[in-house]
């Protein structure tokens, strides 16, 4: 097919979607692994699907950076009204677009009701025309953010080095007892293959033993993506929407009871 009619397909695509997309987290252990998801970004977009991904790492060597798309603003900034949302959007190529979300992230922990409120305005508008978005969920926090939380899918990715093992082990036993059943486990480009898949093999016995989730293998977020789709919902808001603003309201009164 032709450039421009590939255009036009994706185009009429976006006219005529109506579910919400699916929404995928994914918290990457090691520089491998943030290759490895840029390019999992990368080659969902070029197979024709539009990709929104949200960003809530701001140090070096984060997800903007191994894509080479780096941003001026946060998202937050566009909530509280100070940029239009469309000054956030970085273009990582066709069909990608990438928003910078760590302050967000933080903020939603504690949102009030117009911060929830305008988020959820421009949930609605960035849903828009998208089918899949990627949320690069910050692992170093005690909790995952509601944005992260929220999505209908988790996926843990290492590098296959001992200590992204070991930090990866880490943030599953915190996700034990949450909103998802089953993790997916993405083994992303190691230095020593065997060594790496007898780690890998080593994290999803002990994280069975040792926790209630399911651990589930995948090579590629096609699979995470396809699972995501059938818990998004139909609703323009759909599932996630629902889920990240009952978080941010709960997290926010646990907040006030702590402050008086």
């Amino acid at each position: 097919m032709k450039a421009g009619f590939e255009d036009q397909a994706a185009g009429l695509r976006r006219l005529l979607r109506t579910a919400p997309p699916q929404v995928v987290a994914v918290a990457a252990f090691g520089a491998g692994a943030m290759r490895w998801l840029a390019g999992q970004a990368l080659t969902r977009a070029q197979g024709g699907r539009q990709v929104t991904v949200f960003d809530e790492v701001a140090t070096s060597g984060n997800l903007a950076d191994a894509l080479g798309a780096a941003g001026r603003f946060d998202l937050l900034q566009a909530v509280e009204r100070h940029v239009a949302l469309d000054a956030v959007r970085v273009d990582a190529g066709p069909g990608l677009s990438l928003y910078p979300a760590a302050r967000l992230a933080r903020a939603l922990d504690n949102a009030d009701r117009v911060t929830a409120e305008r988020f959820a305005e421009a949930c609605r508008s960035l849903q828009r025309g998208s089918d899949l978005w990627l949320i690069h969920a910050r692992p170093d926090d005690r909790v995952l953010s509601p944005l992260a939380s929220a999505a209908h899918r988790m996926v843990v990715a290492v590098d296959g080095s001992p200590r992204a093992i070991t930090e990866a082990y880490a943030l599953i036993k915190r996700l034990d007892g949450g909103p998802w059943p089953q993790i997916d486990l993405a083994l992303a480009s190691p230095r020593d293959e065997d060594e790496a898949e007898a780690l890998l093999a080593n994290l999803v016995l002990v994280g069975h033993r040792q926790t209630g989730l399911a651990l589930r293998r995948v090579h590629g977020l096609e699979a995470s993506a396809v699972a995501a789709a059938a818990v998004s919902g139909t609703a323009v808001d759909g599932v996630f929407l629902d889920r990240v603003l009952g978080l941010a309201r709960r997290r926010q009164r646990a907040s006030m009871a702590l402050a008086i």
